[in-house]
């Protein structure tokens, strides 16, 4: 299961607060917005649209779905058509098998929206190298008491350091999930240990080569957890620090999809795994 911090929301809300700052955006104006990714290895069904709403039409989000749409992704010198996810409005997925996604190759993106060809452009890159994780497993307390508390000061120092190789200031973004059927909490009144939900841990994208995790941030839950470390281009990178600006300070977001917003982007990943054991 890939994880990826949803982005299109904050992305309409940004365009609509900034369109004074956007040369070629009319406020009157309806305009696609696309999340796009595609995983090297995997099926293709995390295609996500919606378009922005105009100022004289009343709307809270500031945009909505768009489930209608024939979405092409060609690749290999094939063209698919995806299927819209009945259940999920503005979900798009591949249902066939004939698809592949292959690092190294380019796909294209199209569907036609308002007598307009949107269409996008992205290459998969290719899988993190060198990835390692040290120590594999881990001793940490339980917390019962503000004894244990203060004793968990140490075990707090302990990190689990996840490397990998990135010689040319490439970007990489890391997902930390606790992959147990009934997890357990470190601390026992955590509210997501007694609903049995796995905590999950998502990093920003980072041009770093190590990722140190600690207790209480990275994880929360006793067993095996899976890190999974997504090799993903510039253009995602250049997205995510669009949308997670200062309010205070709207700028252009940054896009890829022709006549239109968002963004198209391919990944590649590989994982590790650590054990957090209760001592």
């Amino acid at each position: 299961m890939k994880t990826v911090n949803k982005i299109i929301y904050v992305l309409c809300i940004i365009i609509n607060s900034s369109c004074e700052d956007i040369s070629d955006f009319d406020p009157g104006e309806s305009k696609p917005v696309v999340e796009a990714f595609i995983y090297e290895g995997e099926s293709v069904d995390d295609i996500y649209l919606k378009k922005t709403i105009p100022f004289n039409t009343e709307s809270k989000s500031g945009s909505e779905i768009i489930s209608d749409a024939i979405i092409t992704i060609s690749g290999n010198g094939q063209d698919f058509i995806l299927t819209p996810v009945i259940d999920q409005p503005g979900r798009y997925i591949y249902d066939g098998n004939d698809l592949s996604v292959n690092i190294g190759e380019n796909y294209q993106l199209t569907f036609e929206y308002e007598d307009r060809i949107i269409s996008s452009t992205t290459t998969i890159p290719s899988e993190p190298e060198g990835m390692d994780i040290s120590p594999q497993s881990i001793f940490i307390n339980e917390i019962n008491s503000l004894v244990d508390l203060r004793d968990f000061r140490e075990s707090f120092q302990k990190t689990i350091d996840v490397t990998w190789n990135n010689n040319d200031g490439s970007y990489y973004y890391l997902v930390v999930e606790n992959i147990e059927n009934y997890p357990e909490s470190i601390d026992p009144t955590d509210v997501l240990g007694g609903l049995g939900i796995n905590f999950e841990f998502t990093t920003t994208p980072t041009q770093e080569s190590i990722l140190s995790l600690r207790p209480l941030i990275h994880y929360t839950q006793y067993g095996t957890h899976k890190v999974t470390i997504y090799h993903v281009n510039e253009e995602y990178a250049m997205l995510y620090e669009t949308s997670t600006q200062d309010s205070r300070d709207l700028n252009e977001p940054y896009t890829n999809i022709n006549n239109g917003l968002g963004i198209f982007s391919g990944f590649a990943s590989q994982e590790v795994y650590f054990e957090v054991i209760k001592q």
